[in-house]
């Protein structure tokens, strides 16, 4: 009679673990190019004459996992166990860039580092910092990063654009934290693009 009892106790406890399991869902998110930036369009104008490859992007092994950071002290982190980036930051942070620049207008020509021909200058992108900042009554999106143009020859430093920028978000909610990445992100690497075409003859040159 024992025996059977323990058996049964057994079965129970086996069987609420599983279904204890399976009722925690993984929920993955993306870094995606915004929706509002569809629409956006750069008028034809001077091409930067030569062609430019785009490094892969540098980024720290805190940051460049498939975990989501969470900062709460100058010096803590901790990783959300059941939220997960779907790809990479930086697999993904590239796509974004590539898409961009593939449609800016910005030089004559855009490739990856894998392409073959030897390219007139380089882009580089740091990201120092990518992760949710939580306070006592606050939870926002904190990055830091760093876009660069290169000369090739040379590896001189032609052009430069850092950035540290925290957005506030609206309630405690990953998916708009996902969104805020992809925003900010998109908006810095639109000013880098700007402050290009305004310094045209330092490339030039």
């Amino acid at each position: 009679m024992k025996l059977t009892t323990i058996l049964s106790l057994s079965f129970l406890i086996t069987l609420t673990a599983c279904i204890s399991q399976q009722s925690v869902i993984l929920k993955h998110y993306t870094i995606e190019y915004p929706e509002f930036a569809e629409h956006k369009a750069e008028e034809s104008g001077q091409l930067i004459p030569g062609s430019i490859e785009i490094q892969r992007i540098e980024m720290g092994p805190v940051y460049d996992k498939n975990q989501i950071v969470n900062r709460t002290d100058s010096h803590e982190i901790t990783y959300y166990k059941y939220h997960q980036w779907a790809v990479k930051p930086s697999v993904a942070l590239m796509e974004v860039m590539m898409y961009y620049l593939d449609n800016a207008h910005l030089f004559e020509s855009v490739s990856s580092r894998y392409n073959r021909a030897i390219p007139d200058y380089l882009f580089t992108t740091t990201i120092h910092q990518l992760e949710v900042l939580e306070g006592k009554n606050e939870f926002s999106a904190h990055v830091h990063l760093e876009f660069r143009i290169l000369r090739n020859t040379d590896n001189q430093v032609l052009l430069r654009h850092a950035a540290e920028r925290l957005l506030p978000l609206e309630e405690k909610d990953l998916n708009l934290f996902a969104s805020a990445v992809s925003e900010i992100f998109y908006l810095e690497l639109d000013t880098f693009a700007d402050m290009i075409r305004d310094q045209l003859k330092v490339l030039e040159e």
